[in-house]
């Protein structure tokens, strides 16, 4: 306890004689003041500044100790997730052209009129014969060789060029001539160069009917302007008159699907050009765990696009959801590439918060995220230069996944640790050694993850720095302790409990040398006996094994050279007092003692900076209080040491600001009956210590 009394003038008498005679004279003398300058308090209960101190109903005191001497988080420390990556590259062959439909009906009355203008005359008589006998019955005679353009084809709102990877084009006919037709041949060739594109043959087609050619365009490069010919057209004619409607026609549907291509000029429609589920698995040692819910992690998008259109990508981690049930997607934008460039995208996305399923697809895997792409690109409507060349590359990484909770099988683990832990328990005592009579220790282990296992210490050792060293023996030393599993939903920890007592250990003996450091090796094994709760296994970011030192220490000791220290304030210049004009005294150290211990003091007094000014008492000894017949202090022991300052030693006083007090108590029972017992230390127990001072003090007047 620190104290500072300021300092009141207890008295100060002086006479002064004065001559009959005048004069004149300078006179000076020393008067003695008695004044209280300092005290301080040295209790057990004033030194131990926390609730470790428990005063009996017998007001005997009592030591608790709570201690975590080991503690480790499975999720957060054991299960290392490591980071996952789905990557693909994805090229022009993936992408879409769009389908494309030609109409074009071929009726009679333009089959006649392409008839008028042939140079045969047989095919110009059978068509002037058509054109005048519409809505007649006429007999048809057979015709061959009769050829004619149909149109021109022009597809810029679809291409200009491309050259096709993949893709087909579907030929449908139907004839709704009166006659049937035969070895129709049909062609489309590129309008600027006359390249062929297509040619197909329809052997025979009878009045009424249809027929559906699928033709592979792969390979052949399209442009935008094609024409479409009749290269050839017979028919047996009629058997017999048959009415002549210039209005019935041959209809040619065409279809250009699945058209893919390896170089385009085009204007693309919207599509999705990757929509992909893929599963993921991780190698996670013998761990299968089905659920991690996230304190953090990223979602690292990257990727490359030398692809002339606008694209919209998007990530589904499937199976993830916020505690808002929002389900994990990440949307990202990527523009349309300059020509002969790539444009990139670099994001990360934070998913702390979210829990996974890590099951896969079917729900029946482990340590599997089941992640969707989906790269879409809506249509510009302008005409974009695309070849195989050109790509999109798409890497979405999950990484620095750490744990809240997870679930599964957490696998079979020997974890080791051998560490030093600090142990300030009686850090009230400076030095020397504890001769307890009792102490009750418990070590237990708190286990708040959900897995069996059992913990094995194989050392404990106490270090103190004035003592030296001892090792835990016992029981508990070496041996498997076996521990049980929390439970979820509240979690609730499994504790277990190994006595450490005089009986079964040397434990009095470990904390008699007043250890400042633990020394530890301890070894914890989970899931001995494998997966036997069927992937039930947890853990929580906040539960964790703990390794637990409980301890009730009755002060009941015999001490030897026991150290207690106080610091507390010692100021002359607090006083009324002109302290300059001090010049010597005598101080007064007045010790009352309860304690049925004695002590020996020594203060060291310090400047306002702490640095030593002087040592003012030494080795003083105080008297212990005397016991009664049931060995307990009833009253203070009054111990009175004057200490004479010299002038020279005065200012060093002077210059005191503080002071700190050691106190070496050794036991050495007054009392016979008392001899070598364990003395208990009460509530009001203390060593109250006072100083006071006798100063001389220079008084100057004038005559």
């Amino acid at each position: 306890m620190k104290k500072i009394i300021g300092l009141v003038f207890v008295g100060a008498c002086f006479s002064i004689l004065i001559s009959s005679c005048k004069k004149e004279a300078r006179t000076q003398w020393d008067t003695e003041m008695l004044v209280p300058i300092a005290t301080t308090n040295l209790s057990i209960k004033n030194l131990v500044k926390d609730s470790s101190l428990v005063t009996n109903p017998d007001n005997s005191l009592t030591l608790s100790l709570s201690k975590t001497l080991y503690s480790f988080s499975l999720a957060d420390q054991i299960v290392n997730i490591p980071d996952t990556s789905i990557g693909q590259k994805f090229t022009l062959d993936s992408l879409f052209l769009g389908n494309i439909v030609i109409q074009y009906n071929l009726s009679l009355g333009m089959l006649a009129q392409s008839m008028l203008l042939n140079t045969n005359p047989f095919i110009s008589a059978l068509g002037t014969t058509l054109v005048n006998s519409n809505g007649t019955m006429q007999t048809i005679p057979p015709l061959n060789g009769f050829s004619a353009d149909i149109s021109q084809f022009n597809g810029s709102q679809f291409f200009q060029t491309a050259t096709v990877s993949q893709g087909q084009l579907r030929l449908y006919v139907n004839n709704y001539f009166p006659i049937a037709i035969e070895n129709v041949v049909f062609e489309a060739r590129n309008v600027s160069n006359g390249a062929l594109i297509v040619m197909d043959t329809i052997q025979s087609l009878a009045a009424g009917d249809s027929v559906i050619h699928v033709i592979d365009l792969a390979g052949k490069t399209m442009e935008s302007q094609m024409n479409l010919k009749l290269v050839n057209f017979n028919t047996p004619g009629s058997n017999g008159p048959v009415l002549i409607d210039t209005a019935d026609y041959i209809k040619i549907y065409v279809q250009i699907v699945n058209l893919h291509a390896s170089d385009a000029i085009a204007v693309f429609p919207a599509q999705d050009i990757v929509n992909t589920t893929q599963e993921v698995t991780q190698i996670i040692g013998d761990r299968k765990l089905t659920y991690v819910d996230a304190r953090e992690g990223q979602l690292h998008v990257f990727m490359t696009s030398s692809i002339q259109q606008p694209l919209k990508l998007t990530y589904i981690l499937q199976g993830a959801f916020d505690k808002s049930g929002h389900p994990l997607t990440a949307v990202t934008s990527i523009p349309a590439a300059p020509a002969g460039q790539t444009v990139t995208i670099d994001h990360l996305y934070d998913i702390a918060g979210y829990a996974i399923n890590l099951t896969g697809k079917d729900g029946t895997k482990f340590n599997t995220y089941t992640q969707t792409v989906i790269a879409h690109t809506d249509s510009t409507g302008q005409l974009a230069h695309i070849t195989l060349a050109d790509s999109l590359h798409i890497q979405y990484t999950i990484q620095n996944i750490a744990p809240n909770y997870i679930k599964g099988y957490i696998g079979v683990d020997t974890i080791s640790q051998a560490d030093t832990a600090d142990f300030d328990f009686l850090n009230i005592f400076k030095s020397g050694t504890l001769d307890l009579e009792e102490v009750n220790m418990n070590i237990s282990i708190e286990n708040g993850i959900g897995v069996d296992g059992e913990v094995r210490i194989n050392s404990l050792t106490a270090e103190s720095a004035n003592n030296g060293s001892k090792t835990l023996t016992g029981t508990v030393i070496g041996q498997p302790l076996v521990i049980n599993r929390a439970t979820d939903f509240p979690l609730t920890p499994s504790i277990n409990n190994f006595a450490v007592n005089g009986t079964n250990s040397n434990i009095k003996e470990l904390l008699g040398i007043l250890p400042n450091k633990l020394k530890y090796d301890v070894q914890v094994k989970t899931n001995l006996a494998g997966n036997t709760q069927q992937y039930r296994d947890f853990a929580y970011l906040e539960s964790a094994l703990k390794l637990n030192l409980n301890a009730e220490i009755p002060l009941a000791l015999i001490a030897n050279h026991l150290v207690l220290k106080d610091t507390f304030g010692f100021d002359l210049s607090n006083t009324n007092l002109n302290v300059a004009g001090i010049s010597d005294g005598v101080i007064n150290l007045i010790a009352n003692n309860k304690y049925p211990i004695e002590a020996v003091l020594t203060m060291m007094m310090y400047d306002e900076n702490w640095i030593p000014v002087d040592t003012l008492v030494i080795d003083t000894h105080v008297e212990a209080a005397d016991l009664n017949n049931s060995c307990r202090a009833e009253a203070f022991k009054k111990t009175k040491i004057p200490l004479y300052v010299t002038e020279e030693r005065m200012d060093n006083v002077k210059r005191a600001k503080h002071a700190v007090i050691t106190a070496d108590f050794s036991t050495a029972s007054n009392n016979a009956m008392c001899n070598g017992q364990h003395l208990k230390i009460y509530s009001d127990y203390n060593l109250d210590i006072t100083f006071t001072a006798r100063f001389n003090y220079k008084v100057q007047t004038h005559f």
